[in-house]
């Protein structure tokens, strides 16, 4: 979410309850807020509809889309890049109000519930070509009884990187690294130690700019060759692979190399980043302390 957009949610959190409440509770239910704002409105944007016993939880959904609405237009200073955000969040719930009924039953949010990768989209996609090498039988199906456990650990993490706000994880990257550039007292060489400790934490913030790299490289083939639009979380990959199986090799090459991926299907992109921080603090301890 962008900083004007979270800062909303916040407020909303906060009036959410009775009487002011501690500052860790108010994160705690800004967190589940923006969980469920990302979850919910994506689930009706796959589902292109609403089932009848998903009304109250539409309703909702609405409602907290108001309100956040409402505060985001208290700002005494309009700019325009309020005012980008201001149209986009009243285009998202004028499009959840106008959501035509579908017949059945459909799934309710539950904040208990992991997210999962949404089957035939481009994660899912991207994850099963690299889980692969992890298959306990390679002729059988991607299911968790044929996977080994690192193979079920690169998908808990891939995810994670789907539904992950890259935003707000640079953001904490950079709040602790400026409590470590803050602390008194340190040697050189704890100092160093302390930051390097920090950026390694976060060493796999170049995961996002890797799949977002392979996302554009996947509309660059796509589109408007296959189809007229390519969305990261909703378009499925399958029809397009039926009408032109022969896209499959020119997919699976953006993937393998983008993702280092060497002979044996097992993918690299965390070596070189990890060996660049190990080698920049070592570089500092060796000249500065």
């Amino acid at each position: 979410m962008r900083p004007v957009l979270r800062d909303a949610v916040r407020s909303a959190a906060r009036e959410s309850f009775e009487r002011p409440e501690l500052p860790v509770k108010v994160e705690r239910a800004t967190t589940a807020l923006e969980e469920q704002l990302e979850r919910e409105t994506r689930k009706y944007e796959r589902q292109m509809g609403v089932y009848p016993n998903q009304t109250t939880e539409l309703n909702a959904l609405v409602r907290l889309y108001t309100h956040i609405l409402q505060i985001i237009s208290r700002a005494t200073d309009i700019t325009p890049e309020l005012e980008d955000i201001i149209y986009a969040v009243n285009q998202t719930r004028l499009s959840l109000i106008q959501l035509p009924k579908l017949v059945g039953v459909g799934e309710l949010y539950r904040e208990d519930r992991d997210q999962e990768l949404i089957p035939d989209t481009f994660y899912d996609y991207v994850t099963t070509y690299l889980v692969k090498p992890y298959l306990i039988d390679p002729s059988g199906q991607i299911v968790p009884a044929n996977v080994q456990k690192a193979g079920r650990q690169l998908v808990v993490k891939m995810t994670t990187y789907a539904y992950r706000d890259w935003d707000a994880y640079l953001t904490h990257e950079y709040d602790e690294q400026h409590i470590v550039k803050n602390r008194r007292g340190l040697t050189n060489d704890a100092y160093y130690q302390q930051l390097e400790a920090v950026e390694l934490k976060y060493a796999d913030k170049v995961y996002s700019k890797v799949l977002a790299d392979v996302y554009q490289a996947f509309k660059r083939i796509l589109i408007p060759a296959y189809t007229k639009q390519f969305e990261i979380m909703t378009t499925p990959l399958s029809p397009i692979l039926r009408k032109a199986p022969q896209v499959k090799q020119q997919l699976d090459q953006i993937i393998r190399q983008a993702f280092h991926v060497d002979a044996a299907g097992v993918e690299h992109v965390m070596d070189n980043q990890i060996q660049a921080i190990k080698n920049k603090y070592q570089f500092y301890r060796e000249n500065f302390t």
